[in-house]
């Protein structure tokens, strides 16, 4: 029972990442677009196409980058820890893998899942 409901709060947060800030009002960009305005330099995504970027406001950015496997996926935790940042939580369910880290006054939770056959890193960052 603890597993389903952790892989369904998983895939909640994945989809609410992925997709909630388009329905707030927010600018949303389209495939291979920068990163929104904004946000912290100490934050740098893996390569890819940027795609469903949003900011809700100044200190608050969300967007994905669409990457090519797996490998990638895991490329983007050990970018951010090699930047120095901290990983205060995770959790792991069938579809979908959510890391929160933490680096001075940045935090940033990272989702990584596959949606249909494209491999997707969904970042959220928020600047305290």
């Amino acid at each position: 029972m603890k597993n389903f409901r952790t892989a369904t709060a998983t895939v909640a947060l994945a989809a609410t990442l992925f997709m909630g800030f388009g329905l707030t009002g927010c600018q949303s960009g389209s495939s291979g677009e920068k990163l929104p305005d904004g946000v912290p330099s100490e934050v740098q995504p893996v390569p890819g196409a940027v795609v469903n970027k949003a900011s809700a406001s100044d200190t608050n950015w969300s967007f994905s980058v669409d990457v090519d496997d797996e490998s990638a996926q895991q490329d983007a935790l050990k970018k951010l820890k090699d930047d120095g940042f901290t990983v205060r939580g995770k959790n792991e369910a069938e579809k979908a893998k959510t890391y929160s880290l933490s680096k001075d006054k940045i935090n940033v939770t990272i989702v990584m899942t596959k949606i249909g056959d494209q491999h997707v890193v969904i970042y959220n960052i928020v600047k305290i």
